[in-house]
C-alpha cells in the first residue's frame, strides 16, 4: 500500500504524529512561530520554540487552546507542514489521516478541523475523540470491553469517558490539567516563599519531585538562580510541591467523580472490575494512579508510553474504522 496512514494529536503543549509502520515519528511543542503581523510562518514546532528564544520580532500561536479551543487557521498551517514533512514531495499518494479531538468540540468545530486537514493534504481524514483513541493505543479491546473508564490528562484539560462496548456512553472534560499544576506550584511558592518562578521552573519541580500522593522519600531540588524572600539559594522540597498542586488534583477528582455518577448501574460491575485507564503526559506524575484510586474508589493503572498512546490509538484506529464513523466525523 502506497499510500500512508497517519494519526495525529495535536494538545495544546505537544503535538504527536504516528504513522503505521513506523511508530511514532513526531514529538515536538504544539507551537508555530510567525513574523510580527503573524502573516508568513517562520517555523513550527522546536523549531519555533529555538526561534522564539532567540528574541526577535517572531510571535508564538498554538493550534488548541485549554484542551478545546482550535485555532483553525494555526491548526491547519500545522497539519500542512506535518503532512508535507512525512509524505515528502510526493503527493500522488495522499495520505489517510486521522486526527484527535477534544470532546467537547462542537460539531462546527469539527467540520472545520477535517476541512483543513484535507487542505493540508490528506486523502481522506477522520476525526476521533482523544479518549476514545486512548483506550486504543492502551491496548484496550474497546468493542468488547463491557464498561471501562480512560482518563486523559493533558497539558491544558483533563477528558474522561466511559466507555461501553465501543461507544463513548459519558464523558467530562474539565480545563484542568498539566499546566495548571504548574501554576498552582508557581501561586504557591508566590505566597509562602516570596519568590516568582522563572519560566519551565515549575515545570521542573513538578516532574523531579512532584508528586500526587504524600512522598515515600522526601527530596529537594535547588533552582540555579532563585532566590527566597532572605537572600538564600531558593531549595523546594517534594512535599511543598505535592500540597502545592493539591486543588487542581482535587479538581480532576471531581470531574472523575461526577463522571462516575453517570455509570449506568448495570454497568457499575464493570468497571469496578476494569477500572481506570490514564494517558497523557500527567498521567507520569508519580502517584496519580494510587491518588485517584484512593479518591474514588476504584483500581487505576496508567497505560503503557501515556504520552504517546493517543497518538497511537488514533493511528490504530485507521486500521478499525467502524469503531470511529459509529458517532464520528469523516471527509473522504
Amino acid at each position: 500500500m502506497l499510500s500512508k496512514k497517519i494519526g495525529i494529536d495535536l494538545g495544546t503543549s505537544t503535538v504527536l504524529v504516528y504513522v503505521k509502520g513506523e511508530g511514532v515519528v513526531v514529538n515536538e511543542p504544539a507551537l508555530m512561530a510567525t513574523d510580527g503581523k503573524g502573516g508568513r510562518v517562520l517555523a513550527i514546532g522546536r523549531a519555533a520554540s529555538q526561534l522564539v528564544g532567540r528574541g526577535g520580532k517572531a510571535r508564538t500561536v498554538r493550534p488548541v487552546r485549554d484542551g478545546n479551543g482550535v485555532d483553525y487557521g494555526v491548526a491547519g498551517a500545522m497539519l500542512q507542514h506535518l503532512i508535507g514533512r512525512i509524505v515528502g514531495r510526493q503527493r500522488i499518494f495522499r495520505p489517510d489521516v486521522m486526527l484527535s479531538v477534544g470532546p467537547m468540540v462542537t460539531g462546527v468545530e469539527r467540520r472545520a478541523v477535517l476541512e483543513a486537514t484535507m487542505r493540508a493534504g490528506a486523502k481522506t481524514a477522520y476525526l476521533i475523540d482523544k479518549p476514545m483513541a486512548a483506550a486504543i493505543g492502551a491496548k484496550v479491546a474497546v468493542s468488547s470491553t463491557d464498561g471501562i473508564v480512560v482518563v486523559n490528562l493533558g497539558a491544558g484539560s483533563t477528558e474522561m469517558a466511559l466507555i461501553v462496548l465501543g461507544e463513548i456512553v459519558a464523558i467530562q472534560s474539565i480545563p484542568t490539567g498539566g499546566d495548571a499544576l504548574d501554576r498552582a506550584i508557581e501561586a504557591s511558592l508566590a505566597r509562602t516563599r516570596g519568590v516568582r518562578l522563572k519560566p519551565g521552573d515549575a515545570e521542573r519541580l513538578k516532574l523531579e519531585v512532584g508528586s500526587a500522593i504524600t512522598p515515600v522519600n522526601e527530596a529537594s531540588i535547588e533552582l540555579n538562580g532563585d532566590r527566597d524572600a532572605s537572600g538564600a539559594p531558593l531549595r523546594v522540597s517534594s512535599s511543598e510541591v505535592q500540597a502545592a498542586m493539591r486543588e487542581p488534583l482535587e479538581a480532576i477528582v471531581a470531574g472523575l467523580q461526577r463522571l462516575l455518577a453517570q455509570v449506568p448501574e448495570a454497568r457499575r460491575t464493570a468497571v469496578n472490575r476494569n477500572g481506570l485507564v490514564l494517558s497523557g503526559g500527567g498521567a507520569q506524575l508519580p502517584g496519580m494512579g494510587q491518588f485517584l484510586t484512593a479518591r474514588v474508589g476504584i483500581p487505576a493503572r496508567v497505560a503503557s508510553d501515556p504520552q504517546s498512546c493517543v497518538a497511537v490509538g488514533t493511528g490504530m484506529a485507521l486500521d478499525n474504522l467502524q469503531v470511529v464513523r459509529r458517532g464520528q466525523h469523516y471527509i473522504t
